[in-house]
């Protein structure tokens, strides 16, 4: 009997010593749920089951910044990381999403090639993967509450978990290891894998740790998966007349979300994308710009150039493969940044290309079509120039294109051996009137120069005036005007003011763009019937232009315009 009873009594001291270890142990669970598995005031990166311990990613505004060797590890092996150029490169030889029609999946079907701006971070390579995730086929959720990134691969099936009865998560496969967090009946989980009586599994909140199977009641579920980047376009078309100004990205894009709405402005064409000898297109795009652009109103038309560069232009118009590739490119990357339209500036091709470029332009036309995406095309006003003006078949291109955009602009360019306007109103009137023998007047758009050029005369030591130039914004003129107190006069045969100064025996002189001047050009549209405005480029105009340009496009009004020409004689 008193056998019987120490047992008992040493039971009840086991029983009552683990009964307070337990309260100890559990009392904390609060504050210890991310204090060792996740890194605090960071987006902590959990990828399937993996909690990242040491790697975090970077939220900022809609942009996601993730490590690029994580994307290397976990995502995709094949990337290749040029860290000199900032740039990530992805050949993608089977590709898993979808474009917007069947046709387009199929010409993508044997493999793309994509590459992606990386940004630097404390001498660390990120990539923003937003917009990215059915090219890397993932599926990416922030969670605000836990400061955590869930990164999971696209699968057909999932198994989840519904809590029946409160439990804990712990780290470890034990009854003794600490608390991550409490479960309650009714919280929805992500099961992983079962380990004898425990399952693997990932909380809402991001938490990974294992649960007692007997509380949880775990069913297979069927994914919807969709594939598809984009639909095809609606509503692309501008109601009422163009008004388009490119903005010049060097590599990266502006934050538009820090400017205001520019009233009247309908079309803003990035300068994204560049051919180039290597199979891929120079891609500089930006899935945040689009966006903040739409909640703007603006339409989207990606620029995509030659590099101005005739030999690199004929190698690419000599190879079919070349051509393949980036027309295969700029559809993806249409789809991804979600464009409404793509600007081809092509310029200074041989002129014994002229027909290939005709048909490639044809064909990259066929192909965005399918998107419903505007095609425009950036062409010099007619000339005798082979390379620079007569390579454009304007007849035929005005057939395939939706628009082409006349660059009434560069009448005197910047190596030019006299000095002179950039546009003068008659050179401009011309350069229209020559354009619309080859092009519908509704497809034509007026190039506008935002800027201009300071000429530098002076004599050499044979006593012969030689000329050097400069581009000028708008408020770089009023700057010289106002330190060197000058006096500007109307030039009524050039549209425009015009003035001169002596600096340290040379002679400088400038025709200057403003208010009044763009104004006149820009009512031509008007006298000519065209389709609307293209400037260059912005960031050189005065914020009073925007007020000039809008008021010309809301008025719509060919008689106010033709009056005003005719004032200034040029009926």
């Amino acid at each position: 009997m008193l056998k019987k009873g120490i047992i008992f009594v040493f039971i009840v001291a086991i029983m009552t010593l683990l009964s307070v270890l337990g309260l100890l142990y559990f009392k904390p669970y609060e504050h210890q749920n991310i204090a060792s598995d996740y890194v605090q005031n960071r987006v902590n990166i959990v990828i399937e089951d993996i909690a990242l311990k040491s790697d975090y990613s970077i939220i900022d505004n809609d942009k996601i910044y993730i490590p690029v060797e994580i994307i290397k590890k976990y995502l995709n092996s094949d990337i290749v990381l040029d860290k000199a150029d900032n740039r990530l490169y992805l050949e993608i030889r089977n590709p898993v999403f979808k474009l917007e029609t069947e046709k387009l999946d199929n010409m993508i079907r044997d493999g793309i090639k994509l590459n992606f701006l990386t940004v630097n971070i404390d001498d660390k390579q990120y990539l923003n993967i937003r917009g990215l995730e059915k090219i890397f086929d993932i599926d990416v959720n922030y969670i605000k509450e836990t400061n955590t990134l869930i990164i999971d691969r696209i699968k057909k099936t999932i198994k989840l978990g519904e809590i029946k009865s409160n439990a804990y998560l712990r780290p470890k496969k034990s009854s003794f290891s600490f608390v991550i967090d409490k479960l309650h009946t009714g919280d929805k989980v992500v099961v992983f894998e079962e380990y004898g009586k425990w399952y693997k599994v990932r909380t809402q909140k991001g938490y990974i740790g294992y649960v007692l199977n007997k509380v949880i009641d775990v069913k297979t579920g069927e994914v919807d998966i969709n594939r598809k980047i984009n639909n095809v376009r609606r509503n692309v078309k501008i109601n009422g007349k163009i008004n388009l100004v490119w903005d010049y990205v060097y590599k990266y894009s502006k934050d538009l979300s820090k400017e205001n709405k520019i009233e009247g402005l309908n079309v803003i064409s990035p300068t994204w994308f560049s051919i180039n000898s290597n199979g891929y297109i120079i891609n500089n795009g930006d899935f945040d710009y689009v966006n903040q652009a739409h909640k703007k109103g603006y339409k989207v038309w990606a620029l995509i150039d030659n590099q101005f560069d005739k030999n690199l232009t004929r190698k690419f118009l000599k190879s079919k493969q070349m051509q393949e590739n980036l027309i295969k490119q700029l559809a993806v990357y249409s789809s991804i940044y979600d464009l409404d339209g793509i600007n081809i500036d092509f310029e200074n091709v041989y002129y014994e290309d002229k027909d290939k470029l005709t048909e490639f332009v044809r064909r990259l036309t066929d192909t965005l079509k399918q998107q419903n995406i505007i095609i425009s095309m950036d062409m010099t006003v007619p000339s005798t120039n082979p390379n620079w003006s007569k390579f454009y078949d304007r007849k035929k291109l005005g057939k395939i294109l939706d628009y082409c955009i006349v660059m009434t602009y560069d009448e005197h360019w910047a190596t030019s051996p006299k000095s002179g306007s950039v546009a003068s109103i008659r050179w401009v009137m011309k350069g229209i009137e020559n354009s619309l023998k080859y092009i519908p007047e509704e497809k034509l758009i007026m190039g506008l120069p935002f800027y201009t050029r300071q000429w530098e005369e002076y004599k050499d030591s044979r006593g012969k005036i030689k000329v050097k130039s400069k581009v000028l914004t708008m408020k770089d003129v009023e700057r010289i005007i106002k330190e060197n107190n000058l006096e500007v006069i109307w030039l009524e045969d050039v549209g425009q003011y015009y003035t001169e100064y002596f600096k340290e025996g040379k002679k400088y002189r400038i025709w200057i763009e403003d208010d009044k001047s763009i104004e006149l050009k820009a009512k031509l549209i008007y006298r000519y019937n065209l389709a609307g405005i293209a400037s260059w480029r912005k960031g050189f105009e005065k914020e009073s232009i925007w007020a000039v340009l809008n008021s010309i496009i809301e008025a719509n009004n060919k008689d106010i315009s033709l009056s005003i020409v005719k004032f200034n004689g040029l009926n």
